[in-house]
């Protein structure tokens, strides 16, 4: 599946977009990109999102030097103690592999990155990548340790895969500071990228000229969301956010994985019509038994004169079978349904058993993840009841690893509380 769109998201009312092969970025918001997408007639749109830079930080791991990869769990151990927040409360991504130990990784708040690509998703735009946009910002290639992008209103700083905005005017006593705390090469020249050549950037060159600072400084026009597609569609870009957990496309694997729990579920299926028919049989039967007998009853109460409204009996007798396969009258459930809510889970789960009481709505059903498999297993279970619970399932699971697997075993009430 090929990018269709270019997206920079800043809010939902700011958006700057792309489509490939177009001479012009837009700007407006989702609904007038929703509009485009509609006279394009795209009911699916596979997108590659561009985020602020200002929602993410970096953090510099020390691992073991023979550490070549991480699973989502390790990942978070690692960064724990560095992070002031709750570690389950970001999402974390490698942008680049181990080497002798160093690692950097990207850090962005996991709530509102889910929010946004919901918020895509229901509209038919999936997020097959996504990015953080100061990463387009920097010249591909570029070797220098230290970059300034500075124009009149902020200075950004990008070092040792760190980015700092400063305002113009504290810049120079900042960045003096700054320089002593990392230790600096004296010698290693700095990159000054600027639009123009007079203003700030030329008050901040002269700054650091007068310093003896060494300079490398080139006047050129600020990237723009069309470079930014360019440079991604040739060439790897790491830190992609879409990880396992946030997969938008299903593959083979997911269907081969997900078939044995469709046939299950095509199974109890019919069991559950075949038992309600017989349901419905016996009870049709005991409707006539309770009739005759209330007949009975009436006449030797009231005699045999009278006459029973038999018509009004039979009329809720069959209200009660037409709802018979409806719990609570307004919605319909059953086992079928629940393993289609089910889809949501990540595509590296394996259903080991599934059981389902129509009568209290409850599904029990335990998913196993091999070790080997790519992603964190419990993240993605937390993932996947916090999914089912935005469906309107109460749900409640315990989770452990057994011996080459990671095992959760879940319960769900659809409307109800577990």
């Amino acid at each position: 599946m090929s990018i269709e769109l270019s997206l920079y998201w800043q809010s939902a009312d700011r958006l700057e977009w792309y489509w490939p092969g177009d001479a012009n970025i837009f700007m407006g918001s989702l609904e007038e990109l929703l509009d485009q997408k509609q006279a394009r007639n795209l009911p699916v749109c596979p997108v590659r999102l561009f985020l602020p830079e200002y929602w993410f930080s970096t953090l510099e791991l020390n691992l073991p030097e023979k550490t070549r990869r991480l699973s989502g769990q390790a990942l978070k151990f690692a960064a724990e103690e560095f992070l002031a927040q709750d570690i389950d409360s970001v999402h974390l991504v490698l942008k680049n592999k181990p080497l002798n130990g160093a690692a950097t990784v990207l850090v962005t708040e996991l709530e509102r990155f889910q929010q946004v690509l919901q918020t895509l998703r229901v509209r038919g735009l999936i997020a097959l990548e996504a990015f953080n946009c100061q990463d387009f910002s920097i010249p591909d290639n570029q070797t220098h340790e230290t970059l300034l992008q500075i124009s009149e209103q902020i200075v950004t700083l990008s070092a040792r895969d760190q980015i700092f905005k400063i305002h113009p005017k504290g810049f120079p006593q900042w960045f003096e500071m700054w320089s002593q705390q990392n230790q600096l090469d004296p010698e290693s020249p700095i990159l000054i990228l600027s639009a123009n050549a007079d203003g700030v950037a030329k008050s901040i060159v002269s700054q650091f000229e007068a310093t003896g600072i060494p300079l490398q400084w080139l006047v050129q026009d600020v990237q723009k969301l069309i470079d930014w597609h360019e440079r991604a569609e040739n060439k790897k870009q790491p830190g992609n956010l879409i990880t396992a957990e946030f997969s938008q496309q299903p593959s083979n694997s997911q269907y081969r994985l997900w078939l044995p729990a469709l046939v299950a579920g095509m199974a109890t299926f019919v069991l559950w019509v075949t038992l309600t028919v017989l349901d419905n049989q016996q009870l049709t039967s005991r409707i006539e038994q309770t009739l005759t007998a209330s007949d009975s009853v009436f006449l030797q109460v009231f005699g045999q004169d009278k006459r029973i409204q038999r018509s009004l009996m039979v009329r809720e007798m069959r209200t009660l079978v037409a709802e018979s396969g409806n719990v609570d009258g307004t919605t319909e459930v059953n086992a079928l349904a629940v393993l289609n809510d089910l889809a949501i889970a990540s595509p590296t789960f394996k259903l080991e058993d599934f059981r389902y009481n129509r009568d209290r709505k409850e599904a029990y059903f335990t998913l196993v993840q091999e070790i080997t498999a790519e992603g964190d297993a419990f993240g993605l279970f937390e993932t996947l009841k916090t999914g089912l619970m935005g469906k309107g399932y109460a749900v409640e699971y315990s989770a452990n690893q057994d011996k080459d697997v990671f095992r959760a075993r879940f319960k769900s009430v659809y409307g109800g509380q577990v």
